[in-house]
């Protein structure tokens, strides 16, 4: 295939974008469908580095898990920001297809990469959310982890290489886990409801670990970003897969956190 509506089909057919949320922004972001491509960059987010990325290799096609164009845009122009980010790729003819949501929940996709990664076993679906198309979808994964929860938390900071915070961990053997890429402190109980003892995602919040922590549940948060890097790693090997042309995985992922000041 060498038309980007070819692939916008074939994303389609293995992680249907009417499945993304509601709320989300996925697909054909900036180009034409029928625009022709030779090159395939697959990235965790479009951010300033990586646009750069993307413009000094000339890829043109980039397939990326974060949506560059999400809240609504006043204006395409010349400034920092998506805005100057989608008018430099719009400029030099590179189009852009967002798959967030939609992969989350797809078969091999974010959340069962991160279960598979973190070596959760017998996953099964929890956080159902209504997708654009009206359907209920299963944003997470729970099963249990054959080890104790030493070796869960070793698991989690070599897999995702990171050292993460968490609350309630006691020692247990063969932990009922539940995990959810991304952002998941809202389904803090959708996870308690599920039997977990130990729930894992990103951006959790002090009184969101207090409500876990008071149904029973340990959490760790690992980040938003390295909990969805098993995620993008997927979506790398299904482009590689179904695109003819070269696929490289931009392996730029500059978190906006750091973990110690050097100053």
């Amino acid at each position: 295939m060498t038309r980007v509506g070819d692939v916008l089909e074939a994303i389609d057919g293995r992680a249907p974008f009417r499945t993304a949320a509601g709320w989300d922004s996925v697909g054909l972001q900036i180009g034409d469908r029928t625009s022709e491509f030779s090159m395939v960059a697959v990235v965790h987010e479009i951010t300033g580095m990586v646009a750069e990325a993307i413009l000094a290799k000339q890829f043109d096609l980039v397939i990326t898990y974060h949506p560059l164009v999400f809240r609504p845009l006043r204006s395409v122009t010349a400034v920092p920001g998506p805005e100057g980010r989608s008018f430099a790729l719009a400029a030099a003819g590179v189009s852009v297809i967002a798959v967030h949501t939609n992969w989350d929940a797809a078969a091999g996709g974010t959340a069962d990469a991160l279960a598979e990664a973190l070596l959760v076993e017998g996953a099964e679906g929890f956080a159902r959310a209504d997708s654009s198309a009206g359907d209920g979808v299963w944003m997470g994964r729970h099963g249990s982890f054959a080890g104790d929860t030493g070796h869960f938390l070793q698991v989690v900071r070599q897999v995702l290489e990171i050292r993460p915070r968490f609350a309630g961990l006691r020692d247990l053997s063969r932990p009922r886990v539940a995990v959810l890429p991304g952002s998941g402190g809202s389904h803090v109980d959708d996870a308690a409801s599920v039997g977990a003892d130990i729930y894992l995602t990103g951006d959790l919040s002090h009184h969101q670990a207090r409500r876990a922590l008071d149904r029973g549940m340990a959490v760790v948060d690992a980040g938003h970003g390295p909990s969805e890097r098993p995620g993008v790693r997927a979506l790398y090997s299904l482009l590689d897969e179904i695109v003819e042309a070269p696929v490289d995985l931009v392996g730029i992922d500059d978190d906006p956190w750091e973990v110690q000041w050097n100053g």
